[in-house]
């Protein structure tokens, strides 16, 4: 079986956390495309934002598998 779902907000990950993680993609794509890094507090933000997608995308599955279930 194949699900897929759609990227919008959710109770996992909100639309505030989207946009920021998008904002932050683009800088990371800007500063990769110039040869540059992004200052280290925005990495760090990146990587705890897509640390927390993935958590979301979990609980999600976590969810549906439940839901399932019953």
């Amino acid at each position: 079986m194949v699900i897929v779902q759609s990227r919008r907000p959710d109770r996992f990950f909100n639309a505030a956390q989207q946009d920021r993680l998008a904002e932050l993609m683009e800088r990371w794509r800007s500063c990769r495309d110039q040869g540059k890094s992004l200052p280290a507090e925005e990495q760090a933000e990146l990587e705890a934002l897509v640390d927390a997608e993935l958590d979301a995308s979990a609980a999600r599955a976590a969810d549906l598998a439940d839901k399932l279930k019953r």
